[in-house]
Formats: structure tokens, sequence, C-alpha cells
């Protein structure tokens, strides 16, 4: 029963290919009749070729833009990058002393720091310190507190709070101050943020025959809102001032003030005042930040007009 249906199937096949002949045919007859058939076909065809090579260009455009905008994204992603670098803080000069030893000591000093009491007061090269707060403006990367749970066997950080006046001076009676040369506001803290406790201590050194020096980030009048020199006059004999880098941009992404550049401004205002007022003092750097931006920190305090000390990096405390 299939055999003949292939043999029907080959018939038809010749019957179709003349229809479609003698269709094409009578159709190229028409257009020789009438010469605008023809044209009018040609014209359609070549609109259909116009429409494809339309679609293809615009194919070809699209792939043109969206390369660009990769190229653009591109672009601002390597913009973007480069601006986050620029805020990221230099790296500093290694120290060459510097390891894990300060880490090892941190780590060592808080397993043994349960029940020991606040040090309101320590001894140091031949001087008395003050510990009046923790409390600072800055977070410099180089700052002798971080990592550390003491300080050359002191442990300054305040676990009971800042210590009141009548404290610290019972902490003072404690030693023999005749012993001693110089009484020193440092700690682990900026000493302006306590400038009545200060004070207060002050005069009791003072009575007491010591000379005074405050170490200080030279921020205290950004803290504490108000010109803190003519305060100090009297109370503090020497003032030590962070300077730490030659211009506000290099200064914030080492120091981090949480003023921000104007930390830095403020601080050459306050080293100003103190000259003016005529209260003996001085900038100091951390010799980690190099020769260079060292001799750079020394044209800025001849600049302001009072001297510039170089103090080495202490990585064993």
């Amino acid at each position: 029963m299939s055999e003949p249906n292939r043999n029907e199937q080959n018939n038809e096949r010749p019957a179709a290919e003349r229809e479609k002949n003698r269709d094409r045919g009578e159709q190229n007859a028409r257009n020789a009749q009438n010469p605008q058939n023809a044209q009018n076909a040609q014209n359609a065809r070549q609109g259909q070729n116009a429409q494809g090579g339309n679609r293809k260009n615009q194919k070809n455009r699209d792939r043109e833009r969206s390369r660009e905008n990769r190229e653009k994204d591109r672009e601002r992603d390597r913009e973007r990058r480069e601006k986050e670098n620029r805020k990221k803080p230099p790296k500093l000069q290694p120290h060459p002393n510097a390891g894990n030893a300060n880490k090892k000591k941190a780590q060592k000093g808080n397993r043994a720091d349960d029940g020991r009491k606040d040090t309101y007061v320590y001894v140091l090269d031949g001087n008395v310190y003050i510990n009046l707060t923790n409390k600072c403006s800055n977070a410099c990367h180089f700052c002798v507190r971080n990592e550390r749970a003491s300080y050359f066997g002191n442990y300054l950080w305040l676990r009971h709070g800042d210590p009141t006046p009548e404290k610290v001076i019972a902490a003072l009676n404690a030693l023999d101050l005749s012993a001693y040369r110089e009484v020193v506001f440092c700690g682990f803290g900026e000493p302006t943020y306590r400038m009545a406790e200060m004070a207060a201590v002050a005069d009791y050194v003072h009575e007491r025959g010591l000379s005074t020096r405050l170490n200080t980030n030279g921020q205290g009048s950004l803290i504490n809102k108000r010109d803190i020199v003519p305060e100090l006059k009297g109370k503090i004999d020497k003032i030590n001032i962070s300077l730490n880098a030659a211009s506000a941009e290099k200064y914030q992404p080492i120091c981090r003030s949480q003023f921000g550049e104007a930390g830095y401004t403020g601080m050459l205002d306050f080293a100003r005042e103190c000259r003016r007022a005529e209260i003996e003092c001085w900038f100091s750097v951390v010799d980690v930040i190099g020769e260079d931006e060292v001799a750079a920190c020394r044209r800025v305090a001849e600049m302001i007009g009072i001297p510039l000390r170089v103090r080495p990096y202490i990585s064993e405390s």
C-alpha cells in the first residue's frame, strides 16, 4: 500500500513545478506589457534591502554606543579608585625597632588588668607625669597608646573615669616631689579636655616648687570653643605642641583629627597665641614621618616663630 503512495507523490512534484513555472511566466509577461509593475517590484526589493541595511547599521551604532558606555564606566571607576586612594593615609616609614612586641605586651597587659587601680600619676625620665583623661581629638597612627595596655609599666587606660584634682594631688603626695624637676600633663589623652582640673593641679605643683609642662596636640581652643591660652598663662610654664606634618592635607590622614583639616590650622593658631603670650613653647614631630617631611616641618616652625624638636618613635615600652 505504501508503494502506490510514493508513485502518486512523484507524479505530483512535476505538476507543481510546472504550475509554478507557468505562474512565473505569466508574471514576466505582465511585467513586459506593463514596465511600471516591474519597476514597482524592483523598488520593493530595493526597499527591503535598504531596510535590512538600516537595521544592520542601527545594530552597529548600538554596539558602538555600548562600547563607549563601557569605556566611560571604566574611566569613572578608575577616577573613583584614585580618589579613594588619595584619601587613604600615607604609609609611614617603618621604625627599625618596630614589630609585634607592642601587640604582645598589650595582650599580656590586658589579661593582667583585672582589679588594677587607675594610674593618675607616674614617673618617667626624672619627671612626674599626670594622666588626666583618655579623651583625645586625634587618632594618630603612631600614638604610643595604640595596641598598648601599659606605657613603661604604667597602666594609663582609665577604667573608672577621669580623676578629680584631689585624687591627682593625693597621688602626687605619695611621691617625694623634691626628687623631680618637672610635672608634665600628658598621659593617654589630650589634657586640655580638663582645663579646670589641670589648672588646679598646676597651682599645687607650683606651690611645691616644681615647674609645669603641657604636652598637647594644640587643639585645646577648638575643643573648648574658646581661646585657652590666657588660661594657661601662669599655670603652664612650657608647652610641647605636636606638629607631625607640614600641611593640613598631610596632617589629617596621619593624625585623623575630629576637626578635619581645621585641626591643623587650629593647632598653628594655638602656637602663634602661645608665642604672643610669651609662654615657652616648641613644636615636636616623630621621626617616623621621614627626613623630607621633618625638613618641611622645620620650615613651618620657622614661619610660626618657634623651635622644632624631633623625638624618636617609641616601639618598646
